[in-house]
């Protein structure tokens, strides 16, 4: 499969005119819950000839089979990690690599230490939103439960961070503790279940749906952590400087 990945790559690479310089594996493979027909989330990194008079591309999306590519530009990735985003984090830590770089290893250290606390909390409870306003919270009595375990799972990393004070672990082994018992119950069976299959349709449970709620208000506590820039600048030029190896 890596080389099957690694080779669609070099025809992104050669149709945009861009090099990819980290990708990795993130989603449900990442998260150790990964179903028999589940789709591989490739993700990854690539740098372009910023000097170009033509509109640079941010990201670019590709569908091959069962490949989900998603390759976002150098400068998002590092406009995003600096507002503690999740998905940076999560592609900063993933244990899946299929194109390693020292210095995301590095970019990786930097987010664990300096990553601003109620920003990431708030992106992942943005994110609980969005998927249960619009895969769950419909007027029907049933939903793909699938959709549950993705946003109890930014609900059990919003718990990690308060009580850790670190970004959370990728595999929902290492954070579903962080959730309440009777949730945690319902988390497990519905990825026993997901595991079998990505289509996972069942009755909608109205303790979790309340449960999940409650977390659109709570307060989350304030946080005044800061990327140091300097640093970042640092690294961006060196990473930036890669297409001048070729």
């Amino acid at each position: 499969m890596k080389n099957k990945i690694l080779n669609e790559i070099k025809k992104i690479e050669e149709e945009k005119g861009i090099k990819v310089v980290y990708l990795l594996e993130s989603g449900s493979r990442a998260w150790n819950w990964e179903s028999e027909d589940s789709d591989f989330d490739v993700r990854g990194v690539f740098i372009q000839d910023y000097a170009n008079f033509i509109e640079e591309d941010k990201q670019i999306d590709k569908f091959v089979g069962d490949l989900d590519i998603v390759l976002w530009d150098l400068k998002k990735f590092f406009r995003l990690l600096i507002e503690s985003n999740p998905s940076v984090w999560e592609w900063l830590s993933s244990d899946i690599i299929y194109l390693e770089n020292k210095l995301f290893e590095e970019l990786r250290l930097i987010y664990e230490k300096q990553f601003n606390k109620l920003k990431m909390q708030e992106h992942y409870r943005s994110m609980a939103r969005q998927n249960f306003e619009k895969y769950i919270n419909r007027n029907t009595k049933k939903a793909n439960l699938k959709k549950y375990v993705y946003v109890l799972r930014s609900i059990a990393c919003i718990n990690f961070i308060e009580k850790e004070g670190l970004p959370p672990p990728k595999d929902y082994k290492e954070i579903i503790n962080y959730l309440p018992g009777n949730i945690q119950k319902f988390f497990e069976k519905v990825v026993e279940d997901k595991k079998k299959s990505e289509d996972l349709e069942g009755s909608r449970d109205k303790i979790i749906d309340e449960y999940i709620i409650s977390f659109w208000n709570k307060n989350t506590q304030k946080s005044e952590e800061k990327f140091d820039l300097e640093k970042l600048t640092i690294l961006f030029k060196k990473i930036r400087s890669l297409s001048d190896e070729e």
